[in-house]
């Protein structure tokens, strides 16, 4: 798929889906009215509050990074504390200040350590806390890291303080391959499964795993629990083709790279350089990457996880193709910063 898809030719693909549960018709889904209609199928959340591509950075925008287990959210984290980039996501509760009532940009670690805002980004509770204390209208943070990118998006940013939406994205097989010898050895998470470590990865994959699609889930506001259309498809490939800035897991420097342009970070101090070097220097360091036997594409465990999340990889598929793409776009951001 990704090597046929394009921008020019998505809409080809787009009216190609059958059309589930949508009042959209073929016709209206012909590439003229996509044209005339360019934000018609883009999620409310992200078409409401958020900047799309073709809108060139200004000098403050508060980013939501779109933080996928398993894709590379923990490194980018480690990456812009180092770049000392204020950041919004969840402490331990013995350092996060959340029981006061002002928010706080604080460095909870000493002066070595990373600046951060006294609010929980990993739970709805905690993104409704930060949004009576109006987080984004205060300039506070830099960068919002969330798992749920539709209820931050919706209940963080409005018309008066638009934002910019970053992710990570990873094969999905690879990912829930990658969370399965994980969370089998991380006793820190929460969601720690020592019992998995008993199990073949195929037996995890038939009898254990709960993730369906849940890339599509998110981004079109279907439950987890419930399943995922081509329709619910069709609007988040809209919504990550208009809104995102997309990264690759499998290609985080030029990612960290368009990123960097994206939030305007002068990479020309002593500091950045030495931080981009730590990271992407000779040597680099992978910040909570955990080694595990490869799941071989055709095997018996990763055509069940394929089966079981089609319309991610679909999603993905598409996501490499706006990455290729996208490069051109973002570079021209940096040459009108430049001029």
């Amino acid at each position: 798929l990704a090597s046929i898809l394009g921008i020019a030719t998505f809409q080809n693909y787009y009216n190609s889906i059958s059309l589930v549960d949508d009042s959209l018709s073929q016709r209206q889904l012909s590439s003229s009215w996509i044209e005339r209609h360019p934000e018609r199928g883009v999620s409310a959340w992200a078409r409401n509050n958020f900047r799309p591509l073709s809108s060139a950075p200004g000098e403050k925008e508060t980013v939501l990074f779109w933080h996928i287990p398993k894709s590379g959210g923990t490194t980018a984290k480690s990456i812009y504390r180092c770049l000392d980039q204020t950041i919004a996501t969840r402490l331990p509760s013995s350092v996060s200040r959340t029981e006061e009532k002002e928010l706080v940009a604080f460095k909870p670690y000493g002066q070595r350590g990373g600046t951060y805002v006294n609010v929980d980004m990993t739970t709805r509770s905690g993104m409704l806390r930060a949004e009576k204390m109006g987080l984004v209208a205060s300039g506070k943070a830099d960068m919002l890291f969330a798992m749920d990118p539709s209820f931050a998006g919706e209940h963080l940013y409005d018309k008066q303080h638009k934002g910019r939406i970053l992710g990570l994205f990873r094969h999905p097989v690879d990912r829930l391959a990658s969370k399965f010898y994980y969370l089998q050895k991380a006793d820190w998470e929460k969601s720690y499964r020592p019992e998995w470590a008993d199990m073949s990865i195929l037996e995890w994959a038939e009898k254990h795993n709960k993730e369906s699609n849940v890339m599509v889930k998110k981004l079109a506001g279907v439950k987890f629990h419930d399943t995922a259309t081509e329709a619910a498809l069709r609007v988040a490939m809209r919504t990550i083709e208009k809104r995102f800035v997309v990264g690759l897991t499998d290609n985080m420097k030029e990612s960290i790279r368009r990123f960097n342009i994206v939030m305007n970070i002068d990479l020309t101090s002593n500091r950045n350089q030495n931080c981009m070097r730590k990271f992407f220097g000779h040597g680099t360091l992978k910040t909570n990457s955990n080694p595990h036997p490869k799941l071989e594409p055709g095997s018996p465990a990763w055509d069940v996880l394929a089966r079981d999340n089609a319309l991610d990889i679909q999603l993905y598929e598409y996501i490499l193709v706006l990455f290729d793409q996208q490069g051109e776009v973002i570079d021209s951001y940096a040459r009108g910063i430049s001029q």
